[in-house]
């Protein structure tokens, strides 16, 4: 008798508790499904879209809706480029595996450390005389191509942490040109610097530019903080480090980070700075051009194989 109470009462609190979380979840998607928000400057709901809150005037950042909304909700760092630049690295990585793999032992070894110098040269990994003989998509090709798995687990973890703060301040449009100028032009010094039969590729110099960028807000900007920019100075120091321990491609991460410190030094504050209509269509032009030339240059990496 007793047994049978106590069977009840673990299937009524474990109901309970399924009720608890279906009830978690529909207030996350009745929230999500809001086409209102709050100013956080005086507190009063605006419409979600707005870019300047009409009561008081205050420049407001990007805020997601629908589905964003909802990851935002469920995964407290979710920005949705970030994640979109983080599932294109995987999926090519994937890729290449997938395409490489030839069910032998030497198929963990591939996973691990990636595949040989040529294979990744034929993926459209960066080669300097190949982008002199005018293969140049190879520049922005190479910064979404992995060499191994623990090679695509660094460059992912330092994107998560970074990205999604570089991405909410700045925008989408400066956050992506960011990224793939830095990426690229990491890959200009290090082909500048290295023997140009070299084969390359990562999206660290693009990481090196994000934390240079970061670091130069955090002296700029005030509201970043000084925590945030000492713990990035650290990041680089340690990165650099590693990267002569293991003997990473430092020359991609030294001109990646001074891209990035480059463009943060250009870029007005934009908490401060009301950009001009024309100002704000030729940023959204420019990220355009930026996904068309990322989309061209991984087509050619895939077909010209």
């Amino acid at each position: 008798m007793i047994n049978k109470q106590r069977f009840l009462w673990k299937l009524h609190r474990l109901a309970r508790q399924l009720e608890e979380q279906l009830d978690s979840f529909r207030n996350l998607w009745l929230g999500a499904q809001s086409n209102t928000r709050m100013c956080p400057a005086c507190r009063a709901l605006i419409d979600r879209g707005a870019k300047v809150c009409p009561l008081c005037g205050v420049k407001l950042r990007y805020k997601a809706g629908g589905l964003g909304k909802l990851l935002q909700n469920i995964v407290p760092n979710f920005m949705p480029l970030s994640f979109v630049l983080l599932t294109v690295n995987f999926a090519f990585f994937l890729l290449i595996f997938a395409a490489e793999r030839d069910l032998s032992a030497q198929d963990l070894g591939r996973l691990v450390w990636g595949v040989n110098s040529p294979t990744l040269a034929r993926w459209g990994a960066d080669v300097g005389m190949l982008v002199e003989a005018g293969q140049w998509w190879r520049l922005v090709s190479a910064i979404f191509i992995h060499i191994g798995i623990i090679h695509l687990a660094f460059n992912s973890y330092a994107l998560i942490f970074i990205g999604p703060l570089l991405e909410e301040s700045l925008g989408k449009e400066r956050f992506f040109l960011l990224y793939i100028v830095t990426g690229a032009f990491g890959f200009v010094v290090s082909n500048w610097y290295y023997d140009p039969r070299l084969a390359t590729a990562g999206a660290s110099g693009a990481i090196f530019g994000l934390i240079a960028a970061a670091i130069v807000f955090s002296r700029r900007w005030s509201a970043w903080g000084s925590m945030l920019g000492q713990q990035l100075v650290h990041w680089a120091i340690y990165g650099f480090g590693y990267g002569l321990v293991i003997g990473a491609n430092n020359a991609a991460h030294f001109g990646g980070f001074v891209a990035g410190a480059a463009f943060a030094f250009l870029l007005p504050n934009p908490n401060r700075a009301e950009d001009s209509a024309v100002g704000q269509l030729l940023w959204k032009i420019s990220f355009w051009l930026c996904v068309g030339l990322v989309a061209i240059s991984l087509f050619f990496a895939v077909v010209g194989r």
